[in-house]
């Protein structure tokens, strides 16, 4: 960008950030977050709602038989159900699990190939239900809720279609046993589960379409950073402090611009998703009519 260079990027570094590249870094880092809220900005004020929090269920009743220690890693298998939403994620709220025997454990959320997403040793008592708190989302479309069943015996589960494994014909969540292998009508362990859509990400998800708006408004706070009387550096040999002021503002403008003209494009994407956006034109055109 003109009169921008890893030279006199350099200069203006504050003590803190000591390099251009951490300055062109941290720069670029608000940048998007700012463009990022006047995305959010935008899809509300055109009434593109996003639906939040779902239902928090638990699933999985314990039944009064227990598996025998097994050395493998077996619980629930969790996965969205005929659902195709890009900014869904699956919550787990907490994972329940109760065994015959006393013994030390490892409790773990992985992807179906055995990423550890998340995980906690833990030692359990004898005949007791125990709770341990997740409280995690999960971008996966699957996930395995399981524990390490090498020195405990966890009672079984029901996780069939007459339990509320699958509550009252929900069609968000399907929950299944896992046997370490295969998905099993039993389960070994119980959770808090609920299927949520988040927005923190949004930026991500259309980072080809905003490239150019987050660029200029990179610019721009590089410039305000170069005329911050805070900034050690308050003179700009190059073009001035003038042209500074200037070119900030019109680079802020331009990255408005490079918004605004892919905004439609944007928001027909997320009309696709059917379970996260709501549509709410009508509702919001109301405060316009006369009084």
């Amino acid at each position: 960008m003109e009169g921008l260079s890893i030279g006199n990027i350099a200069a203006i570094a504050p003590e803190e950030l000591q390099s251009a590249a951490n300055v062109v870094a941290e720069k670029t880092n608000f940048a998007g977050l700012i463009v990022e809220n006047r995305l959010k900005a935008i899809l509300n004020a055109r009434g593109i709602k996003l639906n939040t929090l779902g239902k928090l269920y638990t699933v999985c009743d314990f039944s009064t038989v227990a598996d025998i220690p097994v050395d493998a890693n077996r619980g629930i298998r969790v996965s969205k159900k005929w659902l195709q939403s890009v900014q869904s994620r699956i919550w787990v709220e907490s994972i329940r699990i109760k065994s015959a025997i006393a013994g030390a454990t490892t409790l773990y959320v992985t992807d179906p190939v055995g990423v550890i997403l998340w995980s906690t040793p833990t030692v359990l008592q004898a005949d007791t239900e125990h709770v341990i708190h997740v409280k995690k989302y999960f971008a996966e479309d699957i996930i395995l809720i399981t524990s390490d069943n090498a020195a405990i015996a966890p009672y079984l589960t029901t996780c069939d279609a007459s339990s509320n494994c699958k509550p009252c014909g929900d069609f968000k969540l399907n929950v299944e046993g896992w046997n370490g292998i295969n998905t099993t009508t039993n389960g070994y362990l119980s959770a808090c589960v609920r299927l949520d859509c988040v927005d923190t990400d949004i930026i991500c998800q259309f980072l080809d379409r905003l490239g150019l708006a987050i660029l200029y408004q990179s610019g721009a706070q590089i410039l305000k950073e170069w005329i911050s009387p805070n900034n050690r550096l308050n003179l700009i040999k190059t073009h001035g402090i003038e042209w500074a002021l200037q070119t900030a503002n019109v680079w802020e403008s331009q990255s408005i611009e490079y918004l605004d003209n892919e905004i439609d494009n944007i928001i027909q994407l997320l009309e696709t998703d059917k379970f996260c956006y709501r549509c709410e034109r009508r509702l919001r055109m109301y405060p316009m009519l006369p009084g």
